[in-house]
């Protein structure tokens, strides 16, 4: 299992010095968000110059969506969200990185009164077009399940699972997030149920705060590592939350998760 954390390149000002930071603290990979990449052809060919130097690579990446670029609702204009997100992917696949995250609630959260169904059929739309771009960049698109205070159209593992195997395109795939399972009680047999289709997964300690940094318990880390195990997902896991100083904090973080690895 890959380790990794998510962060802006910019964190500590300059992207070069913070992937030194983060490789000396532990880090396997690093996942940036997609915006990070998305400014002049100059700046981005600039970041690409930095990957290809660093001791650790951006494999991963996630906020893949502006919530402008809206994927559900009435207001839906699927040619100018698709030229988005299929240069996103071009750019993903140059600099590197093998995933891209698809959570993106703002993007996709179903307007009021809108129909859930008809959301759903959007949604599946979008990633059946996207799909080919994704393959083509030899990139993974990874659905993310978010917990129900932050959308209301994929909100489980399990019901991820089940639009995943409706879009029925080898590059979507799905990601499993402990942090948004817990908010909503959901169990690690999920993660058994979709078996097959994970690609990616997020952690965070209650509270949203790194791991081994919760102030009053700990998350069940060693139950969600043990499923990972008993489907033989080997991949990667971000941590993706708040920090108090990410530099102090990345090496803890990181040798905590890998501590629950090997309990489970």
């Amino acid at each position: 299992m890959k380790f990794g954390i998510c962060t802006a390149p910019g964190a500590l000002g300059d992207p070069a010095r913070f992937l030194d930071v983060l490789a000396d603290a532990g880090a396997d990979y690093v996942e940036w968000s997609v915006g990070s990449l998305m400014a002049s052809e100059g700046e981005f060919e600039k970041l690409c110059a930095v990957a290809e130097n660093a001791p650790i690579k951006p494999e991963a990446f996630c906020v893949f969506l502006p919530p402008h670029h809206r994927i559900t609702g009435p207001n839906v204009d699927l040619a100018s969200v698709i030229e988005y997100a299929s240069e996103a992917v071009r750019r993903i696949g140059k600099i590197g990185g093998e995933i891209v995250v698809l959570g993106s609630g703002g993007a996709r959260k179903v307007p009021e009164g809108f129909p859930m169904d008809e959301a759903r059929r959007q949604f599946e739309e979008f990633a059946r077009e996207l799909a080919p771009y994704a393959e083509q960049s030899g990139v993974t698109v990874a659905i993310e399940p978010l917990n129900t205070k932050e959308d209301n159209l994929i909100t489980s593992v399990q019901l991820g699972a089940e639009i995943t195997r409706a879009i029925d395109r080898p590059s979507i795939r799905l990601l499993a997030d402990f942090y948004h399972m817990n908010e909503d009680g959901e169990g690690v047999q999920s993660i058994v149920d979709a078996n097959g289709l994970l690609r990616h997964t997020h952690v965070a300690d209650l509270g949203r705060v790194a791991p081994g940094f919760a102030r009053e318990g700990e998350a069940d880390f060693v139950a969600f590592f043990g499923a990972l195990k008993s489907v033989g997902y080997d991949a990667r896991c971000s941590f993706e939350g708040k920090t108090d100083d990410i530099a102090r904090q990345a090496k803890p973080l990181l040798a905590h998760l890998r501590q629950r690895f090997q309990q489970a």
